[in-house]
């Protein structure tokens, strides 16, 4: 079996240890995080494990670890630029210090409580620290070669040094390990190590622990459980070898307004409780949404349907939130490029196969550009920045529309709407090659609200006739009723709309069945399940394993491949073509986590955010 990287093994090892709480009383945070005294100041990420030993154990065991080695995505990881790096410096150390590096000789000398450190990820400068007995110690296969090493001391106590060139011989470290106050501790520079021998004995102003403590002191509810992580945000974000490989890119966007962060993960048989605490910059943004309560999150979680994979609550905020929210549920998204008249032919030039080429060449990809040239140019355009419908002459280099947003929040300013939910679904119909997706919002209103039923039924027919139809047509658009639920009734248009209203909340969807289920969900007599013990600012509940086979069938239609119940793959064949990043990439890690759904909520108080994601497997 090839050798897998640690930080591989971290990532995927809080997937699949399932074991019951101790239950004990909670110690002092200090004592909790007692490993961060050990660890030298100026660290980006700390991150500790109460019993390293146990889950090394546990994932060396777990059929999760063999699923994700096997996958597409580990595949398309073995590839990546990180990846490579990171098993050039590992081969480096290990030429230089004759033992090999992987996950058992982590497990051979993982203790009880552990924890490692990290303070430049270009360098892989970290600082890793275990309770073991010195007798285990000793007998582990490092101290075995010892003798290889250089032997020095530090206040007294020695440690061992072996000096280690990398990274094609432009980088010069040492590789460092010691036994100090029963505790193993191993370092990938000698200053490092030194600094950690110090603390080990009197921890002191050089320690980490200050910096860790004093988050986690102000953090509610607070406790260590199997793994906790601490980070310097601020210090990541400057850092630019987080900027170019965190995935999701948002350095200078959701991250930028955050100072420090700490999470706790906690698992059970159940799944996964992971609890988030951030430390907001001053000045950070904020969520300007009223918080929701207990009773709100229920009575709008009762309306969600189980066919329904994705459901978010929001608190109440300005209506032009929710008019939003409205306007793409019903409607979808608009382009966010600026508009442009279509060019005009000419039919002057003779056309030839250079033309023909250039043409067949521009519209290979299909990108926004080709949604504008085919669009009807007598038709009122959408998009960003649109102000008022098109009733007559306007500049042809000016954008037209958005008059729903406008005339859907005249209604709403007179129903005062509290909180609202958002509704997603998606399925496959037998026969056609596409997904459909269906949305819907539940808003509630104020006790006694009259909603202006003709106002709402007009701006919706409205704005489905300046998306959806080619000007110079007439098609029939009418509402109708199917029981307590309005649709728009069309003969060719496959766009659709419905609402109804239910005591104080109305309901729009984009489709009357999806309309009438959710009316259906709420009518049942079970509690929705969904509980808080304080006030939220959002909610989320995300059903992946339900989502997953559509999102299978979507992907693999984008990517261009056929989807299969079972890939069997060469792992040579990895090597010489490309993963596809969703239909295989994506698609096997959630596959191989085990996931079942995910509950996310979000409450802030001053400068701290809380965040609190429930796995379930």
């Amino acid at each position: 079996m090839k050798t897998r990287t640690l930080i591989l093994s971290i990532a995927f090892l809080i997937l699949v240890i399932s074991h019951r709480s101790d239950g004990q009383q909670a110690r002092p945070v200090a004592e909790q995080l007692k490993l961060a005294g050990v660890m030298p100041r100026g660290a980006m990420v700390y991150v500790q494990a109460n019993d390293l030993s146990t889950l090394m154990k546990t994932w060396l065991a777990s059929p999760v670890r063999s699923q994700f080695y096997d996958s597409a995505s580990f595949a398309a990881f073995q590839k990546s630029r990180i990846y490579l790096k990171l098993q050039d410096r590992k081969k480096d150390i290990e030429s230089a210090i004759g033992i090999e590096l992987n996950e058992n000789r982590v497990a051979e000398l993982a203790g009880g409580a552990s924890a490692v450190s990290i303070y430049d990820i270009g360098k892989i400068e970290m600082v890793f620290v275990t309770e073991v007995p010195r007798v285990r110690a000793v007998a582990s296969t490092l101290f075995k070669q010892a003798s290889q090493f250089s032997e020095r001391s530090a206040n007294g106590t020695s440690y061992y040094v072996h000096d280690v060139t990398t990274d094609g011989g432009r980088l010069n470290q040492q590789f460092c390990f010691a036994y100090v106050e029963g505790k193993l501790i191993v370092t990938t520079t000698e200053g490092l190590m030194i600094r950690a021998v110090a603390n080990a004995k009197a921890a002191g102003s050089d320690s980490l622990l200050s910096d860790v403590v004093a988050l986690a002191d102000g953090a509610p509810g607070f406790a260590a459980h199997e793994v906790t992580m601490w980070l310097d945000q601020q210090r990541l974000n400057a850092n630019r070898y987080f900027d170019n490989y965190w995935i999701h890119h948002n350095v200078h966007g959701a991250l930028a307004g955050i100072e420090s962060g700490l999470i706790d993960l906690r698992i059970t048989r159940q799944g996964m409780n992971e609890q988030r605490w951030f430390k907001m910059a001053v000045g950070g943004p904020g969520l300007g949404a009223e918080a929701i309560s207990a009773d709100q999150l229920a009575a709008l979680m009762k309306f969600a349907p189980t066919s329904a994979q994705l459901a978010q609550v929001h608190g109440a905020s300005a209506t032009v939130q929710l008019s939003s929210a409205i306007e793409q549920s019903l409607f979808g998204k608009l382009p966010e490029e600026s508009w442009s008249p279509p060019e005009i032919p000419d039919r002057t030039r003779k056309s030839g196969n250079e033309d023909e080429n250039t043409r067949a060449e521009r519209y290979s990809r299909l990108d926004a550009r080709f949604d504008m040239d085919v669009d009807d140019e007598q038709a009122p355009k959408r998009g960003k920045g649109s102000v008022g419908n098109v009733t007559g002459k306007t500049n042809s280099n000016e954008i037209a529309g958005g008059g729903f947003k406008k005339s859907i929040g005249s209604i709403l300013d007179g129903l005062s709407p509290a909180s609202f939910c958002e509704f997603v679904r998606s399925k496959v119909e037998a026969g056609k090659p596409f997904v459909r997706f269906e949305r819907a919002i539940v808003a509630q209103l104020k006790p006694e609200a009259a909603v202006n039923r003709e106002m709402l039924e007009r701006a919706i027919i409205d704005e489905l006739l300046a998306r959806f139809v080619v000007a110079g047509t007439q098609p029939r658009l009418e509402w109708q009723d199917d029981g307590a639920v309005r649709f728009v009734a069309q003969a060719l248009l496959e766009q659709g709309a419905a609402y109804s209203v239910s005591g104080n909340y109305l309901v729009l969807a984009s489709s009357k069945e999806f309309s009438r289920d959710i009316l259906e969900a709420a009518k049942a007599s079970t509690p929705s399940g969904e509980k808080t013990d304080a006030a939220l600012d959002f909610y989320a509940l995300v059903r992946v394993s339900a989502a997953k086979p559509v999102f299978d069938t979507l992907m693999s239609k984008l990517d261009g491949r056929e989807p299969q119940t079972k890939i069997n793959r060469n792992k040579d064949d990895d090597e010489e073509r490309n993963v596809k990043f969703f239909s295989e990439n994506v698609s096997s890690l959630i596959a191989a986590s085990a996931i079942r759904e995910v509950r996310v909520s979000r409450r802030s108080a001053g400068s701290l955010m809380t965040e609190q994601l429930l796995y379930s497997w």
